[in-house]
């Protein structure tokens, strides 16, 4: 059947089915505590490495969240892992007005926000024997020690009739290969679980596990622009979801799929209404013949170096500004039947896989605006990547959304999802093998379901997706 065409109007019924099915998840806080969310954590969440005060990514979230009447806490405290911050859960016995407790300012929700780092994994340097590890069975040890802790501290969190919310290890200046590994190994770990998170690190990467060039303060901390990308990739209304009883997204095995035949440059559609920069979109396709299949449109950044003083002792430090400096259409297609990405900059990079052979391919585009990369995989593998710094504002699935190019005849969607944060080599054949990686993710359209739900968004957000009906046909094989 083909759906109806009125696109508002549409949009509309995927909101009210969204909410209509929603499940309750974690318990519900009740009281004064609906719309309190605290941030409990280490240095980072705390603002350290912050040069303008503003109190770090838990400050930018506060004046995101603040104005839709959400109240934000801080009660980090830098220095802080698993072991450390236990006792500063809640009070035992009379509270010491010194110290940050989690359960005293009574929040709803609590964003818990460590690191491996401050655990300890950091390989020891020469003559160093604290806070590091010597070999690889201390650094697995640590990494266990940091999973059951965090488990330890949701459970605890959920007992005291709080709603946690995880966000995902990051970076630090002193990590090497083997410390990279393992953050990104936890990630994925963190990503399994029933519990809803942030992926900081895909806003941040250098592609090596440290802070992207102009975004670091110290080894340990980004400065303000670091901050500030790391805000991004929290979805603005994750804590609106939550509150709606919005459930953690679940895999669809169902075998539906939309076809695209005919129809307008912009079948399916999402624009974000608040700030992004780094993110991944990825989806399965199968084609018919070569033409646009996907687009990425917003605006490219410039980037502009500035030496800012940082830290008690004042210490100089490089900050980059991000700015728009104009539009830009960029877009997935089959061409001469190889998958592949048309840059910014108009430079195409293209998979060796054959897209037109009958079958699915999975593709994951995946944008780096810190460090200025967008990498290209398909069915799992590395095609490519080419440097630029993309601010979007409107993705497509099934044409060119208006870059002038055509789309295939025909061709099969399923499985389309955008997160808020570039996902790595290891995120990216995840998905490929079939795992929902639900940190930082914003839309999940099964595109499986009956007329009039196939556009579903069961991502823990309240955006909706926008379809174009002329041509977009639910299907089953």
């Amino acid at each position: 059947m083909v759906t109806k065409p009125r696109v508002q109007s549409f949009a509309l019924v995927l909101l009210l089915l969204s909410s209509a099915g929603l499940v309750a998840q974690q318990g519900t806080a009740t009281g004064s505590r609906d719309r309190s969310i605290a941030f409990f954590g280490s240095s980072v969440p705390n603002g350290t490495g912050d040069e303008t005060g503003q109190g770090g990514y838990t400050g930018r979230m506060r004046t995101l969240l603040e104005p839709h009447r959400w109240e934000v806490l801080n009660r980090s405290r830098g220095g802080d892992n698993t072991v450390t911050i236990r006792p500063r859960f809640e009070p035992d016995g009379v509270a010491d007005p010194n110290i940050r407790y989690l359960t005293p300012g009574n929040p709803g929700y609590a964003v818990l926000a460590l690191s491996l780092g401050n655990e300890g994994i950091t390989e020891c340097a020469p003559g160093q024997t604290r806070r590091c590890t010597a070999t690889r069975d201390e650094a697995d040890q640590i990494y266990q020690q940091f999973a059951t802790g965090l488990w330890d501290l949701v459970e605890r969190t959920r007992a005291a009739g709080i709603v946690p919310i995880v966000t995902l290890c990051y970076t630090r200046g002193d990590f090497n290969a083997r410390e990279y590994a393992y953050t990104r190994r936890m990630n994925l770990l963190v990503n399994s679980w029933d519990v809803p998170s942030v992926n900081l690190l895909g806003a941040i990467d250098d592609g090596a596990g440290r802070w992207a060039q102009g975004f670091v303060a110290d080894p340990s901390h980004p400065n303000s622009a670091g901050h500030t990308e790391m805000a991004h990739a929290f979805v603005p209304s994750l804590f609106d979801a939550l509150a709606a009883g919005k459930p953690l997204p679940v895999k669809s095995t169902a075998s539906g799929f939309v076809r695209i035949r005919d129809g307008s440059a912009a079948p399916l559609s999402f624009s974000p209404d608040t700030t992004m920069r780094s993110f991944a979109v990825s989806f399965l396709v199968r084609a018919t013949g070569d033409g646009a299949v996907a687009a990425v449109a917003g605006q490219t950044l410039d980037h502009a170096a500035q030496q800012r003083e940082h830290g008690r002792r004042r210490q100089s430090i490089e900050v980059y500004t991000l700015t728009p400096s104009g539009r830009t259409h960029t877009r997935l297609a089959v061409v001469d039947g190889r998958l592949g990405y048309a840059a910014s900059s108009g430079q195409m990079v293209a998979s060796t896989a054959d897209a037109a052979d009958g079958g699915w391919h999975h593709v994951v585009l995946s944008h780096y605006a810190a460090r200025g990369e967008t990498l290209l995989f398909v069915d799992g593998d590395l095609a490519g990547s080419v440097n630029e710094r993309l601010q979007p504002d409107r993705f497509v699935l099934g044409g060119a959304g208006g870059t002038g190019g055509a789309a295939p005849e025909q061709a099969d969607y399923k499985d389309w999802m955008i997160h808020r944060a570039g996902l790595n080599a290891d995120e990216a054949a995840a998905l490929h093998a079939g795992t929902l990686l639900q940190a930082s993710l914003e839309i999940y359209a099964p595109l499986t379901g009956p007329e009039g739900a196939s556009a579903g968004n069961l991502a823990q957000s309240l955006s909706v997706i926008e379809v174009q009906s002329a041509g977009v046909i639910h299907s089953q094989d």
